[in-house]
């Protein structure tokens, strides 16, 4: 605390907490420990890796910053999101790419950014947006794409500060499982690699959606924003996986109220089928265990993922404060 006055909100990325869930299951008997990325700016971890691509492609000379070139990235929002900023902030037009069935709010919010929004059609698969925007980048040669799957300036970023953040918060006791959802890879591979070089037998732990398998490099339409983008990414180091936990999109939708309700954190879809998982494997380990997840961003692009009855009650709510 207490680093200064900023000189941008991209300096005020990163040192975000890891706070004890003991309330959300009280009868656990093992440590459940979430790091709040949400509380980044731009309100989730992708901010991490949007910025610090930017950065290694100006240090490489493919991006001259205030020059007005376009950046190109196919991305489900919260990788956009963080682009979006970076570019307002460095002088950089900038399209995005994303699937036409993604939150109308995150879309309305890229835009406001200043971001030109192409929509995919998200029956053609879950990399419908990767592909449309390779063919935008064969259209225009002069435009940049930064590709966060198979960028190492993803995992490096998370290894240089998110590793780092966890060390220095969790102090010589490092977690006994580290579960995370698997998008891009970059974050369970950068900060994976740096924690098992300081604690060899802690298990990583990747979540997918229901249906889908890494490791069998087998993938199905789902609902969870965020995971299993419909291929294995190219930065994702798979020998540092130990196991898979699929999780359906109701658990983690029933997880965003509990944990509403239980911890006062109000969490996206995939930050929730997180903690559904990391509740599971919890359960699997010795009495005592220590097991970190992440949540990634806040509830608020997810509304509708909400139960119905929860809706209702808050509209019952405000009616009757409105009388």
């Amino acid at each position: 605390m207490g680093k200064g006055i900023a000189d941008s909100v991209l300096d005020a990325i990163g040192d975000t907490p890891v706070v004890r869930l003991s309330r959300l299951e009280p009868d656990l008997d093992r440590e459940l420990l979430v790091k709040l990325e949400l509380l980044n700016p731009g309100g989730s971890h992708k901010v991490r890796i949007a910025l610090n691509m930017i950065l290694e492609a100006e240090k490489d000379g493919e991006l001259v910053r205030g020059s007005g070139q376009t950046i190109i990235e196919s991305t489900g929002g919260n990788t956009g999101i963080g682009l979006a900023m970076a570019a307002a902030i460095l002088g950089y037009r900038l399209v995005l790419v994303i699937p036409d069935n993604y939150s109308p709010a995150k879309q309305r919010l890229l835009r406001s950014y200043g971001a030109e929004v192409r929509l995919s059609d998200h029956t053609l698969g879950n990399n419908s947006h990767a592909e449309m925007a390779l063919g935008l980048l064969f259209d225009n040669p002069d435009w940049v794409m930064l590709n966060q799957q198979a960028n190492p300036a993803n995992p490096a970023i998370h290894e240089r500060t998110t590793a780092v953040e966890i060390m220095d918060a969790l102090g010589p006791r490092l977690p006994d499982a580290l579960v995370a959802g698997v998008g891009t890879g970059g974050h369970i591979t950068g900060v994976g690699r740096v924690l098992l070089e300081h604690r060899p037998s802690m298990r990583v732990v990747a979540v997918q959606p229901e249906g889908c398998s890494l490791r069998d490099n087998k993938f199905v339409t789902h609902s969870i924003q965020g995971l299993a983008v419909g291929l294995v990414p190219a930065v994702l180091d798979l020998d540092l996986v130990s196991d898979e936990e699929q999780v359906s999109f109701e658990d983690a939708r029933q997880m965003m109220r509990r944990v509403m309700r239980t911890e006062g954190l109000a969490v996206g879809i995939s930050s929730a089928a997180n903690l559904v998982a990391a509740c599971r494997v919890a359960r699997s380990l010795p009495a005592g265990s220590r097991v970190l997840t992440f949540a990634y961003d806040g509830v608020h692009d997810y509304l509708d993922a909400l139960p119905d009855e929860d809706v209702a009650f808050a509209e019952g709510s405000l009616a009757g404060e409105a009388r």
